[in-house]
This record gives C-alpha cells, structure tokens and sequence, in this order.
C-alpha cells in the first residue's frame, strides 16, 4: 500500500498578489489579497473567472477550463504573462508563468522549469464552480480526472505512476492501431506487444491500489460532507467502480483491499482474455483508464437518479473532501469559489459558508454581487 507522506497539521499556504497581462479578458493589472476572504465582484465577462484562473494556474500548474494554455492569451496579443506571490508559512515564493502561440515558459524565484506542471504540490488551490456538477452528470472521464488530480495532492511519486501508465497505454495503443491498420505487421510482432502489455498490466495494478487507498480515504469524508449540505436528509455512499475488481479470484475477491500481486495478475489475465478483440478494434479496452467512481443514493447511481440540488451538493461534498486532503498531505489551499452561491437553495448556502468558515482557508470568491454572499468579505475586488 502507499506510505503516504503527512505534513504537520495547521501549514498554510496563501497567495498574497497576482499580476496579469493579457489574459482572456484581462489587460494589465495587479491583484493584492489577504488571508481571509477576497471577494472579485464585477459585470459579466469582466474577468471575475478569468482571475480565480489565473490565481489556479500559478497553483497547480494547468487551468481548471483551458485544454491548451495559449487559450488564455487574449485575442491579437502575442503573449500572456501572470505573475504571483505566494507566502507559505513564512516562505516566499514567486511564481511566473509566459505564454504564447508556441508555448509556454514558467519560473519560480528566478529559477526556470521544464514545465508550469512543476507549481503542483506545494502550493494547492482547489476549486467551486456551477459546473462541478458535471462530477456527478458527466462522463466517468470527470470523475477520473478529479480522483486523480487528488491522488498527486497525497504524494508527488503519485504523478509519475499516472503519467507512467498513461505512456505504456499510448504505446499500446499504437501497436494496436499500427497492427490493425498493417494487417497484423505492427512494428516489433507480438514480442513487443506482450511485453507493453506486462508493463501495463504492473503499473495498472500500482495505480489501482493507489485510487483504492484514496477512494477508501474520501469515501467517509464526501459522505459526511454530503449529510451535513443535506440536512441530514439523504445520505450518499462512494465507492471505486472498476470491472477487474470482480474478476479477482476467491482469495482476493475475500480481502477489502486486494494486494497489488493480486490486481497485476488479475488485470494480465483480463489483458490476454482481450487480446483477439483489442487487435480487431486497436484499442486496449480494459484497465483503470476505463474505471468510474460510483456515487450512489438510496442504491441508484446519483448521475441517473439524483436531483439537481442533490447533485450539486455532491458535487460540493467531493471538493470539501479535496480541501481536506489538501491540507492533510500538503497544506491548507487557497479555496477558489466561481459564484457558486447563485445555484444553492438558503439551507445549502448557509451549510457551504458555515463549511468554509470552519476551513479557516484563504478564500477568493467570483460573484457579481458582493451583497448576495452568506457572509461578509475581508476584501473587496472591483473588475
């Protein structure tokens, strides 16, 4: 199982000013925050969005809606530039990030990276949006990808099996396109397909004990979170979702948490049962890139059955629980809320803002309307 690294409790990191230029909707300008709550408020299409972006960008590396950074640039500019500055529990951290059309340069106190990627981890940012909502009605992808996003927060060795495992299955992949298109003259024979398929079958089953670990760890968490948005009305259950979990033989099938030897060659048995099939479609079909995470109410899967209030409230409970594991494994993150208030009924809002309250987080909220938040800002931004 994964020995998961622990900080001392109560670190905090904070994001203290932000510069920005020629970003999406935004000129030049420079941003200053304090600790506690910030509050951008402006019209639609001011770059109240546009801000929390720039702010999760120099946090975590990539954008919470941006596919490809050069996105970000604003319409007939040839650049983008954000800088920031970050005070960890006393340690200075300057951040900056330069894109352009061919790409990108970041650097962190002088110092230049091989990728903006490198921010993650050090100083978390987690973000609230109306869209979250997608986490319950939206692909298994969504899902997949906020599960994984949480796994690097638990530790960094954790980004290098995911991009592992994603390297050996787009190389399998290939072979598999590469064979099917040839007629079955892929470059290397079966020799090099068997051995892509080991390698698969070992870092798939290194990731699949690492999401179990997690999921075991937020399942409680989101559940809670979830009865306390509620009202205690309803309750949730949260559970990892994969088809290899219920091929696992007798022995392993018995334990709550099947050994990595056993899920490696429960997961090759499956890859060899597949064979014949993935060479027609040339495509690997099994494995954790195909797995979900199941959240439940009254035993129905909530993405089918669930309301829109219940689901929105989900969707909250599972950021909470990133929060949380944030600030277990890395240090409390600045919480990032893209005017989510105007999608929650009275009971919900007043549940979130008392939720947030507790965090004791740094908070920048996006709204147009400072009067319609559950609480009173620290700050005032005006775009």
């Amino acid at each position: 199982m994964e020995s998961a690294q622990f900080r001392p409790a109560g670190l905090h990191s904070v994001i203290s000013k932000i510069d920005i230029a020629h970003m999406r909707s935004l000129a030049e300008k420079s941003y200053d925050f304090g600790p506690g709550i910030s509050v951008a408020c402006g019209a639609n299409g001011s770059g109240k969005t546009t801000l929390l972006e720039a702010v999760y960008l120099l946090s975590q590396g990539f954008s919470f809606r941006a596919h490809e950074l050069k996105e970000l640039v604003t319409w007939k500019q040839d650049e983008a530039i954000v800088r920031g500055t970050f005070d960890n529990e006393g340690i200075i951290s300057n951040r900056g990030v330069r894109i352009h059309l061919r790409g990108c340069e970041a650097r962190e106190n002088g110092e230049s990276l091989r990728s903006v990627a490198q921010f993650f981890g050090k100083c978390p940012a987690v973000i609230m949006q109306p869209s979250d909502i997608e986490l319950l009605r939206g692909a298994p992808e969504t899902r997949r990808r906020w599960l994984d996003e949480i796994l690097c927060f638990r530790s960094p060795t954790n980004a290098t099996t995911l991009r592992r495992y994603k390297r050996v299955l787009q190389q399998r992949n290939q072979w598999l396109k590469q064979n099917k298109s040839d007629c079955g003259s892929a470059v290397g024979g079966d020799d090099v397909f068997h051995i892509l398929t080991q390698q698969l079958s070992e870092i798939g089953a290194r990731l699949w004990t690492l999401r179990l670990a997690l999921s075991a760890e937020l399942s409680p968490i989101i559940t809670e979170y979830y009865r306390k948005l509620s009202g205690g009305v309803d309750e949730i259950t949260c559970n990892y979702k994969s088809s290899i979990l219920s091929e696992l033989d007798d022995a392993a099938a018995a334990d709550a948490t099947p050994s990595e030897a056993a899920l490696q060659e429960t997961y090759l048995r499956k890859l060899q049962s597949l064979e014949a099939v993935e060479k027609i479609n040339g495509l690997t079909m099994a494995g954790p890139h195909k797995d979900d995470l199941a959240l439940k109410i009254s035993g129905y899967e909530m993405r089918s059955v669930g309301s829109q209030g219940q689901c929105r409230s989900a969707a909250v409970a599972m950021r909470f629980a990133a929060v949380d594991v944030a600030s277990r494994y890395l240090s409390k993150p600045t919480l990032l809320l893209d005017d989510i208030f105007a999608e929650l009924d009275t009971n919900r809002r007043d549940a979130v803002a008392s939720l947030i309250r507790d965090k004791g987080c740094q908070v920048i909220i996006a709204t147009p309307q400072v009067e319609d938040l559950p609480f009173t800002a620290d700050a005032v931004i005006r775009l």
